[in-house]
């Protein structure tokens, strides 16, 4: 009976060793390029993708992961930039079409900080890659980042550009853009514009004439439709304020309206993901997300 009761629990234990190492290899896979597999779309632009506030490997992995599932695309590389803007990679940023892991070494820094290490990073791929075009995709703060980046750099021909930006729950006109505050922040939108700016946003406007006028954005907000007209941690005005910043014609946006619309399930939203396959890839995405 002890026996049976020691090789019991010695079983259970291996398991549960088992299951940790297991957990522990997938966590460490998504900061890991892939291995070479079949793509089924004919993609040529990279696309990044960027986390927000104190975002980790988990912040995108996954979604990269579901891209490479439905054939959209290879995991060809992974940048962490360090806090003095070394960058580290992993893979092969110039593979056509690859999907490019951005992980910031310092996740809870500025955007003034970000911005600089972004500048540093698509520099360093045009010069040292060869690449002249590529998309990017950015949740929260990683996309105010985004904007500030292109209205200081939008038209550079020192960096590549930007074709397309897909944002996911941005704070575009929140005064502290970055970690929840107390409250979620409102600023009613007019005709004109939100009715008061926050500095960053006031800033990029006087810039905004910078941002490549052939740039695409695809602007998701979500909606959790429980009477906070937010994702739970920003409000849909805040979201929808970057549609003052840009022409008609390059900027689309979206509300998805689900319980499952938070600001940090969005990025593992398979409506989202539907979205941002048409936008980026075209209707044989579409052929490609409905085949899986």
């Amino acid at each position: 009976m002890l026996k049976d009761a020691n090789k019991l629990v010695q079983t259970t234990v291996l398991a549960a060793s088992g299951l940790a190492l297991g957990v522990a290899l997938e966590w460490y896979k998504l900061a890991e390029p892939s291995k070479k597999r079949e793509v089924t779309l004919q993609n040529q632009v990279p696309t990044l993708f960027i986390h927000g506030y104190a975002g980790t490997r988990l912040s995108s992995g996954l979604m990269i992961k579901r891209f490479e599932h439905y054939g959209w695309g290879q995991k060809s590389t992974v940048i962490v930039v360090k806090a003095d803007g070394r960058l580290k990679i992993k893979g092969d940023p110039s593979i056509p079409g690859g999907f490019i892991q951005v992980l910031f070494d310092k996740n809870r820094m500025s955007i003034i900080h970000q911005t600089d290490w972004l500048w540093r990073l698509m520099s360093y791929l045009k010069n040292n890659y060869d690449i002249e075009k590529i998309n990017i995709i950015a949740h929260s703060m990683g996309g105010v980042t985004v904007l500030n980046f292109l209205s200081k750099f939008g038209i550079s021909d020192r960096v590549p550009h930007v074709e397309k930006v897909v944002t996911l729950g941005v704070p575009f006109n929140d005064t502290e853009v970055g970690k929840d505050g107390k409250e979620i922040e409102y600023r009613p939108l007019t005709q004109y514009g939100p009715l008061t700016m926050a500095p960053l946003f006031s800033k990029i406007k006087k810039h905004r004439y910078i941002i490549s006028p052939d740039t695409k954005f695809l602007n998701i907000a979500g909606d959790l439709e429980n009477g906070t007209a937010s994702d739970g941690s920003v409000s849909l005005d805040s979201v929808l304020s970057l549609r003052y910043l840009l022409p008609r014609q390059v900027y689309h946006e979206v509300i998805v309206k689900d319980k499952k619309a938070s600001h940090s399930r969005l990025h593992e939203n398979r409506q989202v993901d539907k979205m941002i396959g048409q936008f980026l890839f075209g209707k044989q995405a579409l052929q490609a997300f409905t085949d899986k």
